[in-house]
């Protein structure tokens, strides 16, 4: 496996004899071009936000994507395609083993810790080659749909106020109160992975967050990436306020400027907040199997400083 180059372009615009998605909640808010990644990619290996890596044998087999996060040594699988030979032969399942323990091995040696990847459930197969490859399923997620952010007149609305820098602690706090511990630990992170970006638009992009409680205990939160295509939430909610939820989605709704799609996202360990999204307007529309793999586990290391 080896990035790929500008001779690759070429055969990767050839139809793949198969191709598989691992959705994100980036390609969930915009058009996925792989081509388009691929040349992005070719401008740093795992030290930019997008990997592109080819397997050639007997001309190119496959190419798998994978998308870096923002200040942390994770990524995501996000996209993966195998070719015929030019013998005419397709060994799906040998040549897909290859590209994702060739990505493995890259991102080791890049000092990733984690890898990420989504799978639906009509890619079950691709299901059994991650857990052969060592990942392991930590949590089931479902995908809601809203045609257009329309709030009825007369809905009862929550007020939540916007996110500040200083509330990362507490939203830590909240996610540790609301998350299974097992999800936890697959997860990994701290606080500063709520951290909102800068607030700029770039190329269509936006994020935004909301919150409810005070600045040292918060009992809601929703978080609302916006792209090129659709919005995108993702809530956590303090078990004892979950009938609350309804309310805070449609203030959050209300917040959300382009009519464009909307999409949620719910855990299987938040199945409360299937009604409150049912009562809004959203429709179920699939479910996916959330697989990590753990490269690399920090300990805490007994360091001896000389007194003074």
């Amino acid at each position: 496996m080896k990035p790929a180059t500008v001779a690759d372009l070429v055969a990767l615009r050839r139809r793949p004899h198969r191709r598989v998605f691992f959705p994100t909640e980036t390609m969930l808010a915009s058009s996925y071009q792989p081509l388009i990644v691929s040349g992005r990619s070719m401008l740093g290996l795992l030290g930019n936000e997008q990997v592109t890596l080819v397997l050639r044998d007997n001309g190119v087999r496959g190419f798998v994507q994978a998308h870096k996060r923002p200040h942390f040594p994770e990524i995501d699988v996000s996209y993966l395609a195998t070719f015929r030979s030019r013998d005419g032969t397709a060994l799906d399942g040998d040549t897909t083993f290859r590209m994702l323990e060739g990505l493995i091995e890259r991102a080791g040696h890049a000092r990733i810790e984690r890898i990420f990847a989504t799978v639906v459930p009509r890619f079950d197969d691709m299901a059994e080659v991650l857990r052969q490859l060592g990942f392991q399923p930590y949590t089931q997620q479902h995908i809601w749909m809203l045609p257009e952010p329309v709030i009825e007149a007369g809905s009862s609305l929550l007020a939540l106020r916007r996110q500040y820098r200083r509330d990362v602690w507490a939203i830590q706090e909240l996610y540790i109160r609301s998350t299974p511990r097992h999800v936890q630990h697959a997860e990994g992170g701290g606080s500063e992975r709520w951290q909102l970006p800068r607030p700029r638009r770039t190329w269509g992009w936006r994020q935004q967050a909301w919150v409810l409680g005070d600045d040292g205990t918060l009992n809601m939160y929703v978080h609302a990436l916006s792209g090129p295509r659709a919005h995108v939430l993702r809530m956590l909610c303090d078990p004892d306020l979950r009938h609350n939820a309804a309310p805070m989605l449609r203030y959050a709704l209300s917040r959300i400027e382009e009519p464009r799609t909307v999409f949620a996202i719910t855990r299987a360990y938040q199945a409360e907040l299937a009604g409150a999204l049912e009562e809004v307007g959203f429709r179920l529309r699939g479910e996916q199997t959330l697989f990590v793999k753990q490269l690399a586990i920090r300990q805490p290391q007994l360091v001896t400083v000389p007194t003074l």
